[in-house]
C-alpha cells in the first residue's frame, strides 16, 4: 500500500476514533442526566403541592399534586404505542377542567385491540373527581416524521406536546401531566436507566480500542512484509 493510502487509512481511523469517543462521552452525560432525574424523583415523589403552587414553580416535575375538577366531556385521548408487560396498548389521557386550564391526566394503561380501528371501551366520568398523583413531563415521541394527522373518531395521539393537545381540545392546557399511580415502585420517570447508557458508552470505547488494535496489527504486518 502506498504512503498516501496508508496515511488515508490513518486519517480514517482518527476520524472514526473521534466519532466513537464523542458518542461514548455523550452516553456518559446522558447517564448522569438520568441519574440526577431519578434522584430528583425519589426526593420529590412524596411531597404534595396544590395546583397553584405547582404552576408557580419553574420545574415542578416529580412532586405529588392534589387537585379536583371535572373531566371535559368527549376529550379523552389515547396515547399510542405504549408497551406494558410486553403487550401493546394505550395510555388513557383525560382533560381535567381546572380554573387555570385543562390538565392532562394520565389515568392508566389499556390494552390495544388487534383491530386498530377499535378502541378500548372507556366508561364516561361525569362526576367531579378528587385526584392525587405525580407531576411528569409531557410525553414527546423520540422521532417525528412531520405533523401528525389527528382523527377525531379514533382520538389517538403519539405525543402530548402542549400546543398539540391545545389544538385538539380547543382550550388552554397546563404545561405538565398528572400521572395517577406513579407511586408504584415499578414506575420510573425514565424509559432507559443510567446503567443502559453506561453500557452503550463502554461499547463505543471498546469499539475504539478494537479499531486501533486492528490498525496496529495491519501496520505491524506491513512492516514485517
Amino acid at each position: 500500500m502506498s504512503i498516501g493510502k496508508s496515511g488515508g487509512l490513518l486519517a480514517l481511523t482518527g476520524v472514526m476514533t473521534l466519532l466513537m469517543i464523542t458518542m461514548g462521552v455523550w452516553q456518559l452525560s446522558r447517564a448522569d442526566e438520568k441519574r440526577l432525574l431519578l434522584q430528583e424523583w425519589q426526593q420529590r415523589r412524596d411531597i404534595s403541592l396544590a395546583l397553584n403552587e405547582a404552576l408557580s414553580m419553574q420545574i415542578p416535575f416529580g412532586y405529588r399534586l392534589e387537585v379536583s375538577g371535572v373531566y371535559l366531556a368527549g376529550g379523552d385521548l389515547f396515547l399510542d404505542n405504549q408497551i406494558e408487560s410486553g403487550r401493546a396498548g394505550y395510555r388513557l389521557i383525560r382533560p381535567l377542567q381546572t380554573r387555570y386550564g385543562l390538565l392532562a391526566v394520565d389515568t392508566g394503561w389499556w390494552p390495544a385491540d388487534p383491530d386498530r380501528r377499535k378502541l378500548p371501551p372507556i366508561p364516561p366520568q361525569e362526576e367531579p373527581v378528587q385526584l392525587s398523583g405525580n407531576i411528569i413531563r409531557p410525553y414527546v415521541p423520540p422521532l417525528s416524521l412531520g405533523e401528525e394527522l389527528f382523527e377525531p373518531r379514533l382520538r389517538r395521539v403519539s405525543g402530548l406536546e402542549q400546543t398539540r393537545i391545545e389544538q385538539i381540545w380547543g382550550q388552554q392546557a397546563l404545561p405538565f401531566v398528572l400521572k395517577l399511580g406513579a407511586e408504584k415502585d415499578d414506575w420510573q420517570p425514565v424509559v432507559m436507566g443510567p446503567e443502559r447508557h453506561i453500557g452503550y458508552a463502554v461499547q463505543w470505547f471498546v469499539m475504539t480500542l478494537a479499531i486501533w488494535g486492528a490498525a496496529a496489527w495491519w501496520y505491524r504486518r506491513r512492516d514485517e512484509a
